[in-house]
Parts: C-alpha cells; structure tokens; sequence
C-alpha cells in the first residue's frame, strides 16, 4: 500500500477521498452533531495544502437514492471551514462545466468540496465511467475513508485504475492500529463485543477467539449465546438463526467465552446489564493490557439503560492498557462522555472496523496495493 507520509507530492492536484458522513440535525439549515470524522482528516488536509497542493475532497452524506438537499454536502463544507481556518470552495454539481473551471481554476493551498457522490448511482456501482469522470478533477488520488473501504465504491476502488493512488494518514493510521491488535496485541487481551445482532459480529467473533486471553459478550449478541445455551431472554432480542452457532462457537471459545450474569429488565426485554455483570467484565477488563471493544452493553441511547456502557468506558479510560475503541455507537459512547481522550484510539470505522477485525480484504485497501 503506497503511503501518502512517504511519498513527496507537491503542487499537484489531489482528489482526496473523505468521509463526510456525520450526523446532522433536523434544523433548517442542519447542524453538525458530531464532526469526529471531519476532526480525524484534518492532519491529512494539512499535510496536503502545507506542500502546496490543491485538494479536491470528494465524499458521501447519507444513503439518498438521487440528488436530496438534505443530504447536500453543504453543511459539512461550512465545519470544514471553520476546522481549516480558511474558506473553502464549494461545487453544488458533481459534473458540470462550472464545476470543472472552478477545480481548474483552484489555488495551490486551497480546497474545493464537490457535492454527495451518492447523488450519482455510479458511486454504489463501482462505475469505472463515473470513476474516470472523477479521475478528471485529480493528478493523484488519496483514500483517507477508512470507514468506507468495506464498500465496493467507484470513489475508493475504481478511481485507483485512473490516477496514482496514496493511502491518506488516516487511513495508515487505521491499518496499522488494526493490523496491530490481530498480529501482535499486548497480553492479556480482552475483547468486548456487542451490539445488536450476532450476524453483524459473528466474523469478528470467529477470528479473535483464537486471539484474545477472554472474550467478553453483551447486548443482543450476548442474548443469541444466552438462548442457545437454554437460558431464558423472554422477549429480548434474539437472532434464533444463529443459535447453533453460537453453540458450536461456544464450544470451541470454552472459558474464554464470558456471559452476563443478570440484567435490566422492561417489558420482558433486556434492556442493560446489571451490577453483577457489570463487576464481572471489571475484573476481567482490570488486568488486560489490550483492550478491543465494539458495540454497545444495552440500549444506552435510553438512560438510565447506558449504566452498564458508562461503567466500562469510564474504566476504560482509567486503565493503563491500549484501549481501542471501534466506530459507530461505540465511539458514540466515548464521545457522549467526553472521554475521547483518555482511549489510545478510536476508530472511525464502523463496518469497515468490524471487517477488518474479522480478517477480510477490505476493497478500498485492496486496491491501493
């Protein structure tokens, strides 16, 4: 993988890919709820306009199906001002011949943002006509969406076919933090995985069992181990086709395989873990000296349902261990606690942090070589 830090790119033209996909308010004009992901780019962008290049951020909002001004990248362009200290340049279409003269026309050491690639269907295809249309506005291509390198895009694989192609800081970073936990963590090494759905972290389970000293389940996933084992959950949620895997995977991770004891309950439904639990993943989590989590304890959007998710992040970060926290609602957790700094990294990967954790190829490292 060709890295952005080792190369010596200077005055050229960089379409640097970003992910711009932060949470935005139901204000008019929408507020930014959190720009953790616009923060994590900033030191590439830096790094860019500091050797006089001219940065060409392309990025995603949302999911929409077509061109949504509730998805405009709009907003977004207004943060990364502030972030920059400068004012950026924004091109309300994606192509256009406007579009073109204003990337034509962009000084060295300054930015232009073009609008939501997912207002084009090319991106979610892969399209190597929409990536060659792209490639247009760039002499060189940078990734620094760590977070989307799971997906198949034309913005993170298809580009890399038509321009030299780097690996942004971010990014690096991401891969080496990762690749660290799977080839070479710290021991003992305790992993916290959890969520909703078992489905979602099955692989991840699969592969860090044979890694990690314990293994410490909650959430949903828990409720699926819990149910295969013939314990009682009620109503609480279950993925009853995973059960006889989650059998055999209880098998095979023998004691290192850690289960809730007690819970919070509402309505016939687990809602959190309860005290006992809570002091259970402790002792085990208080002699680690690297620490995976993913996924939330419980429903910690509804308090007091976040208790036994507070408990661990504040232990977390009082601990001397590595503390790696994957994106999504675990990150969400950390940062709702203002305790972001106290965690040795967080990563801005969701689904990109569980595959990668779970030993895939992403596509978008894949195709930086």
């Amino acid at each position: 993988m060709r890295l952005l830090s080792q190369s010596s790119l200077t005055g050229q033209k960089v379409l640097l890919r970003l992910d711009l996909n932060v949470p935005l308010t139901s204000d008019k004009p929408p507020k930014i709820q959190d720009d953790f992901r616009l923060r994590s780019s900033i030191a590439t962008i830096n790094y860019l306009l500091n050797r006089d290049n001219r940065v060409v951020i392309i990025g995603h909002l949302g999911n929409p199906t077509g061109p949504q001004a509730a998805h405009s990248l709009a907003p977004v362009v207004d943060r990364l001002s502030e972030l920059l200290g400068q004012e950026i340049a924004f091109a309300p279409e994606l192509f256009s011949s406007s579009t073109q003269d204003q990337v034509d026309n962009l000084a060295d050491g300054k930015v232009i943002v073009l609008e939501n690639l997912r207002f084009d269907p090319g991106e979610g295809a892969n399209s190597r006509t929409f990536a060659r249309r792209l490639a247009n506005y760039g002499q060189v291509f940078v990734n620094d969406a760590f977070s989307v390198c799971h997906r198949l895009n034309a913005s993170t694989v298809a580009i890399t076919e038509f321009l030299p192609s780097y690996a942004g800081l971010l990014l690096e970073k991401e891969a080496m933090v990762l690749g660290g936990l799977l080839r070479h963590p710290a021991q003992p090494f305790v992993g916290i995985i959890a969520g909703a759905k078992i489905a979602d972290k099955l692989p991840v389970i699969k592969n860090l069992i044979r890694r990690v000293d314990r293994l410490l389940v909650g959430g949903g996933v828990a409720n699926t181990f819990l149910a295969a084992e013939g314990l009682t959950v009620r109503r609480s949620l279950v993925d009853k086709e995973y059960l006889t895997v989650a059998q055999k995977l209880r098998r095979l991770a023998g004691e290192k395989l850690i289960l809730p004891t007690d819970f919070v309950w509402r309505d016939g439904q687990i809602m959190d873990l309860g005290q006992n639990s809570i002091e259970l993943f402790r002792t085990h989590l208080s002699h680690a000296k690297t620490i995976f989590w993913s996924g939330s304890l419980g429903v910690y959007e509804q308090p007091p349902y976040d208790r036994a998710s507070s408990a661990i992040v504040r232990l977390l970060a009082d601990l001397p261990a590595t503390t790696i926290i994957a994106g999504g609602n675990t990150a969400d957790l950390v940062h709702r606690l203002k305790l972001a700094n106290q965690m040795s990294f967080i990563s801005t990967g969701g689904g990109a942090t569980l595959g990668y954790m779970a030993g895939e190829t992403l596509p978008g490292l894949a195709a930086l070589g």
